[in-house]
């Protein structure tokens, strides 16, 4: 118990890095506008259970001269954001659900703002009013009152985030079917006609190194598709979003059993094991940063790139120093592709 404060200390350095530079690369960064306020609203949460939560429950640990009205405004401060934390989650969740299954353009996205804008205020003052449960110490419906707490606030928000990204990644990989079949993976019943975009000519390779060059390409087959492939980066992100709520879930219910077995009658588990239970659901709002850039960024990289870093190269032809202002990249840039993700923020 003695090294509960030194973690949430470290917690609060972690959280307050992690959710601050987080928000403001997607307040300053591109795309800002387009944004959904129910991420902002997360960070926010995220934030205040790192700065205020961890903290006031360590001092709850450590002090015990505590009157009877700071006690329970300490609880308040304690449980709100957290519960505001587990309520946007799931909000979130429901939303990129459905902006998965309904797609809409970048400006119908912006239009709705407003809506999304009211459902965090709406939240917040929901996880306000769940907060005031834990002020309830003697009271005929208490224990009724605290296991409703439990469900709305931890059991519903784990559930639906889970429900929610399986349906995003069924969705993405739904979508992807045809980028499956681009790169051969899925037969279709009639070929994709593709536009050649290059023309590599290759002469003077002896058979032993064009051997070797055959063998490495067979290994890494998966690896030497482009970095901006629409199934890779498809695939990356839905397994991503179930990553995000499997550590959700995980996180929070260790947290829940033990506050089901004290409330329901059931050999209740020791302190030691409710607080520190309780302190990896704080912990989640600390490592949810991590969790939020890898939803865009290919990190780390892998070994292949550094042990066969040719078949990483762009192809080239010979005369390509020729063509002057008339080389393909040139005379045609590819399009900018957007990231798949963006819409889920």
């Amino acid at each position: 118990m003695d090294y509960l404060p030194s973690l949430y200390g470290c917690m609060f350095l972690v959280g307050v890095l992690g959710n601050g530079s987080l928000g403001l690369t997607l307040c300053c960064g591109p795309g800002a506008k387009s944004r959904s306020p129910l991420l902002f609203g997360l960070i926010v949460a995220d934030l205040l259970v790192c700065c205020l939560s961890g903290p006031i429950t360590a001092a709850l640990y450590v002090l015990s001269s505590w009157t009877q009205t700071w006690r329970h405004v300490a609880l308040f401060i304690q449980a709100w954001p957290v519960s505001a934390s587990t309520l946007l989650m799931m909000a979130l969740s429901v939303d990129r659900y459905l902006t998965v299954k309904n797609y809409r353009p970048a400006g119908q996205v912006a239009r709705r703002r407003y809506l999304l804008t009211t459902a965090v205020v709406v939240t917040w003052i929901s996880a306000a009013i769940l907060s005031v449960t834990q002020l309830i110490s003697k009271h005929p419906w208490r224990k009724s009152l605290i296991v409703t707490h439990i469900i709305l606030v931890y059991v519903m928000p784990a559930c639906a985030v889970l429900i929610s990204h399986l349906g995003v990644h069924a969705k993405l990989t739904a979508l992807s079917l045809t980028a499956r079949a681009k790169h051969g993976e899925l037969p279709l019943p009639m070929p994709l006609l593709r536009r050649p975009t290059h023309v590599i000519i290759v002469a003077g390779i002896p058979q032993p190194a064009r051997d070797n060059l055959r063998a490495a390409e067979a290994s890494v087959e998966d690896l030497s598709q482009p970095p901006t492939s629409t199934l890779r980066s498809r695939r990356r992100l839905a397994n991503s979003l179930l990553w995000v709520a499997i550590l959700f879930a995980v996180c929070w219910i260790p947290y829940v059993v033990c506050q089901f077995c004290g409330e329901l009658g059931v050999t209740a588990p020791p302190p030691t094991v409710q607080r520190y239970s309780l302190f990896l659901g704080h912990i989640h709002s600390a490592f949810s940063p991590i969790l939020y850039w890898t939803l865009n960024h290919q990190w780390p990289q892998r070994p292949c790139r550094f042990r066969f870093p040719a078949l990483y190269r762009s192809a080239s032809s010979t005369n390509e120093a020729a063509l002057g202002p008339f080389h393909p990249r040139l005379v045609r840039p590819p399009p900018i592709r957007r990231r798949s993700s963006h819409y889920l923020y």
